[in-house]
């Protein structure tokens, strides 16, 4: 074991990572202004800032965990929001989706897909009607247990989701 190497590669990273805490905290005090008292959870920056713009595009609120979607309308849409980050492999394939039927389900699944400078690339909305109905949900499998679902943006074909 050696500690010392590694002590001198974390301390070559200390003040990087002080900055980039920092940064984050107060990217995390803003967005909290705009999450309707909503808790952002976890260290998620890409999902929290899917949220809020969505909140913003449809002139919603956002809603608490308890719920199958994040965000609620006026005029009733009831919306999953999933956000990506990059173009990496993967990029356009949604986090978990715990249920697909049932009606506490959510009207509409909003993908956000974001830059690597967390800037907005593109953004799909799709009636969560179609989705069901046209099999887009897929079982998220592990060693043979079926966990989740998920939905994967098709770039080619699903132009008239793109709303952004």
């Amino acid at each position: 074991m050696d500690i010392g190497a590694f002590k001198e590669v974390e301390s070559e990273f200390y003040d990087l990572f002080s900055q980039l805490s920092s940064i984050q905290n107060t990217i995390r005090e803003k967005l909290t202004s705009h999450a309707d008292g909503k808790t952002l959870k976890g260290n998620e920056l890409v999902g929290w800032l899917g949220e809020v713009y969505g909140k913003y595009l449809f002139n919603g609120y956002l809603v608490d965990d308890s719920f199958e979607h994040d965000v609620e309308t006026k005029d009733g849409l009831r919306i999953s929001v999933k956000t990506r980050k990059g173009t990496g492999k993967g990029w356009n394939r949604t986090s978990a989706i715990p249920k697909i039927e049932g009606d506490d389900c959510p009207s509409h699944l909003l993908f956000v897909h974001l830059n690597d400078n967390y800037l907005v690339d593109r953004i799909w909305l799709y009636p969560w009607s179609e989705l069901l109905e046209t099999g887009r949900f897929k079982k998220h499998v592990v060693r043979g247990n079926m966990r989740s679902y998920f939905m994967q943006v098709n770039v080619k074909s699903d132009n008239q989701y793109l709303i952004y």
